[in-house]
């Protein structure tokens, strides 16, 4: 149960930040065919264009798992980059986010066909029906979510899958050189429990790990090496009951 005196404690306002940002991105971007293809995974030492690092997140953790059967969550959505890519392999999506812009915009790139859109409140998973998924994808959104409101995410998304409860999870890695390079530029400006929703959290793969152990999910990769600042991971997620 949520304790109702949280809201009254600094926090994180991921809604407001991811907002403003779409709503600031085509000022800033105005060459750019979508929000969201200005990340091209250069900082984070993986790519050094939009193309490669797209084909990267195909070929590395898409392709290999996403089946056409499959019915795949996305968590974080944004602008609907990694979405375009797992529809050409998946037969339905349902995309989630907490900012409604950033839904706006993936709706814009993905339309309706084989899709459906989610607000989350960055609390629950309410909004998805059980065993609505057999892929929770997670990419380019946990660089920016808390431990701890990862830790709440995964304790939540168990129930939503179905049949193979694959889960592709992506997340920062401050004990990286890179992730440490990132974390060291940054962290005066995110003191006293109080940061901007865009700003990358204090994660760690060992971190990750704990939770995942602990909470029964079934470990089948862990990729510290194609996105060299990150940490992905490629596992099961447990059954509700177990």
């Amino acid at each position: 149960m949520i304790d109702e005196k949280m809201t009254d404690r600094p926090r994180v306002d991921y809604e407001t930040a991811w907002d403003s940002y779409a709503q600031q991105w085509q000022k800033t971007n105005a060459e750019l065919a979508h929000i969201g293809d200005e990340w091209i995974g250069k900082a984070a030492g993986a790519a050094n264009s939009l193309t490669e690092y797209e084909a990267l997140i195909e070929q590395q953790f898409i392709a290999p798992y996403i089946k056409k059967e499959h019915r795949v969550l996305e968590i974080g959505i944004g602008g609907g980059k990694t979405g375009s890519l797992l529809l050409q392999y998946c037969d339905r999506l349902i995309c989630a986010d907490i900012s409604s812009q950033m839904l706006q915009a993936a709706r814009s790139r993905l339309g309706d066909d084989r899709v459906s859109y989610v607000k989350l409140d960055g609390l629950t998973l309410d909004g998805i029906a059980p065993g609505a998924a057999d892929v929770c994808f997670c990419y380019d959104t946990m660089v920016h979510v808390e431990p701890v409101d990862i830790f709440n995410y995964l304790t939540r998304i168990p129930k939503l899958l179905r049949g193979d409860r694959l889960c592709v999870f992506h997340h920062g890695n401050i004990l990286s050189d890179l992730g440490w390079q990132k974390f060291a530029g940054e962290w005066n400006k995110n003191l006293l429990g109080r940061r901007d929703g865009t700003a990358f959290s204090v994660m760690t793969d060992t971190i990750m790990e704990k939770f995942l152990n602990h909470l029964n999910y079934e470990i089948i990769l862990k990729n510290t090496s194609s996105v060299p600042r990150d940490c992905v991971w490629i596992c099961k997620a447990p059954t509700p009951n177990e």
